[in-house]
């Protein structure tokens, strides 16, 4: 799986996660058999998340794990290689 695609999948499951726990809040009554199962799949959205963040948000040249700034990074902040060419990117050093 490619950084953009984890990218993409990670937002995902993070925004699922959240809305789970904010429907869940706010719009379930606690304790019935729903608000379990709102709990426990917003909760799986938020492992799946971390194992996307973790496993496969890495530069495809160094292999070093991205973390910050994930989402607007164009190239590896370490190996400085963008992550479509594998280019060295010439901006401020």
């Amino acid at each position: 799986m490619g950084i953009k695609t984890a990218r993409k999948l990670l937002m995902v499951f993070m925004v699922l996660a959240v809305a789970g726990a904010l429907i869940g809040l706010v719009f379930i009554e606690p304790g019935t058999k729903l608000s379990l199962y709102v709990t426990f799949s917003s909760f799986g959205c938020m492992v799946v998340s971390m194992i996307l963040l973790f496993g496969y948000c890495k530069c495809p040249w160094c292999g070093k794990r991205i973390t910050a700034n994930l989402m607007k990074a164009e190239y590896c902040p370490y190996c400085k290689k963008d992550f479509d060419t594998g280019l060295k990117h010439r901006g401020k050093k």
